[in-house]
């Protein structure tokens, strides 16, 4: 069922226990190859919230959980914000220390992982327990379900910035319902949607499209990463996805190791929906040609301020950077160095959003918190501009940009059109030093196994399309290219 205005009034929670009402056998959630319906993913969020309640969990606890791509991992989330406590998704893979050092920094009460640690002075449990609780546990039919406060904060993500400080982003109840209905707006989302999602569950790409589509009373498939490209496709026709979330990374793999095998779904994917940063153009123009009856969104948006603004570049045309205009419930503007709103289009400054979606706060942060708020814009450090009809346009993080004799350089603008060439499966440009401390440019490139490399002939490609200060002094090749968790370029790993 398709939100409306009046959802947003509503936590996400309570939409997803009433759709379970109107709807009980829709399916919610497919994962593993097991399908769980709306009756049957209630039934959980309401036995493991009583169960929560019995171990002494109350409104503004934070309780630890590790993400898993499961049905009870999702019940666990909803049961957290049913009681009025923050969620806190930690890393599936992340190890006993490092879950433990987390939860003992945001004074977590409760941690629920895959395994049961006894070692730990605070209360640990794993989905075994939980998945018995359940069991045992009727869930409460005729008792009356008390909803948290919308304004209340309910999870918190945690990210890294500029700094690499480790920061916990704290979202609220009203933040993330008014994110489910804009996105939903703006995809056009329809009754019976299904997402699929491979993303991590608690990083906010992968977190956010599931309140996306459980808000709405769509279904979210998940798979595990992108490792098994032939389970990937197994599962787009057999269980009828409608809809898939490719970040740039994502979408690159799919295009470089499966050629037009995206095309065989033509006429069944509804929409493919990309965030995190711009996409490159070649790769918007290679899906528009697999995919010509999809919309293809490229969207904006950050840990910090989610669903600000996005357009479907297979009907509006491919525009070099462009992540479109503001969505419902957001205002945007580019910002000066001096705080002032910049007017004139395609004059460079940072992207600042005022928005229904954007964050509480940092978690215990009340220095840096203030430091990203301007007469209540948040401020970020990404750059762009925005054209005359209010398209922004992302030309990448304040610390990426490269200063060589002067000349400011977006390391995107080289990194794109090495990838037009073909010859290269990916890149990263970055600043070097010679042994006079002089910085110069250098592009590393991951070259196909098929493929003979010729750094030569790729200077002259990027000879012909770029200003002769974009061109790399050095051309070198190498086996892989450092990413950050979630899949982005880690620039901070080649700095000099």
């Amino acid at each position: 069922m398709a939100s409306n205005i009046c959802d947003t009034k509503k936590t996400v929670v309570q939409r997803i226990l009433e759709h379970a009402l109107a709807a009980p056998d829709d399916v919610a959630i497919i994962a593993k190859d097991k399908q769980t319906s709306y009756c049957a993913l209630k039934d959980m969020i309401l036995s493991i919230h009583k169960w929560l309640l019995a171990q002494g969990i109350r409104q503004g606890d934070c309780v630890a959980v590790q993400a898993l791509h499961e049905d009870i991992c999702i019940a666990c989330f909803y049961a957290v914000h049913l009681t009025g406590a923050i969620l806190v998704p930690l890393e599936r893979s992340a190890p006993f220390e490092k879950i433990q050092s987390i939860a003992v920094e945001i004074g977590a009460v409760l941690i629920i992982s895959l395994q049961k640690e006894s070692a730990s002075a605070i209360q640990w449990v794993d989905y075994e327990t939980i998945r018995l609780a359940v069991s045992e546990t009727a869930a409460p039919v005729a008792d009356p379900i008390v909803y948290p406060d919308i304004d209340m904060p309910c999870e918190m993500i945690f990210t890294t910035g500029t700094t690499g400080k480790s920061k916990g982003v704290l979202m609220t109840h009203r933040s993330i319902s008014w994110y489910a209905y804009s996105i939903c707006k703006c995809v056009e989302m329809k009754p019976g949607n299904r997402f699929f999602i491979t993303t991590p569950l608690n990083h906010a790409g992968g977190l956010r499209r599931t309140h996306l589509s459980l808000a709405n009373g769509c279904c979210v498939v998940y798979m595990d990463g992108m490792g098994n490209l032939a389970r990937y496709f197994r599962y787009i026709r057999e269980y009828a996805v409608t809809s898939l979330y490719l970040p740039p990374v994502a979408l690159r793999i799919l295009l470089l190791r499966t050629g037009d095998k995206l095309s065989e779904f033509r006429d069944q994917i509804d929409f493919v929906y990309s965030s995190s940063s711009a996409l490159p153009a070649g790769d918007c123009e290679k899906l528009a040609q697999l995919l010509p009856k999809t919309r293809l969104y490229n969207a904006y948006e950050a840990s910090e301020t989610p669903g600000v603004s996005a357009y479907d570049y297979n009907t509006d045309g491919i525009r070099k950077d462009c992540v479109g205009k503001a969505n419902v419930g957001v205002e945007l503007a580019i910002m000066d160095d001096e705080g002032r709103i910049i007017l004139n289009g395609e004059n460079e400054g940072k992207i600042c959003v005022r928005s229904r979606m954007n964050m509480k706060e940092y978690y215990q942060e009340p220095e840096l918190t203030s430091s990203v708020w301007k007469n209540e814009w948040f401020v970020s450090n990404d750059l762009g501009y925005m054209d005359e009809q209010g398209r922004v346009y992302y030309r990448g993080r304040l610390g990426d940009v490269i200063n060589i004799g002067g000349y400011k350089i977006a390391p995107t603008d080289v990194e794109e059109t090495a990838l037009l060439s073909g010859l290269v499966d990916e890149c990263i440009c970055v600043e070097c030093r010679d042994g006079s401390e002089i910085p110069f440019l250098k592009l590393i490139v991951v070259v196909g196994k098929e493929k003979t490399f010729d750094p030569e002939i790729l200077r002259t490609f990027l000879a012909d399309r770029l200003e002769g200060y974009k061109i790399p002094q050095e051309i070198v090749a190498a086996d892989k290219i450092s990413k950050t968790f979630n899949g982005k370029l880690d620039r901070k790993a080649y700095r000099v």
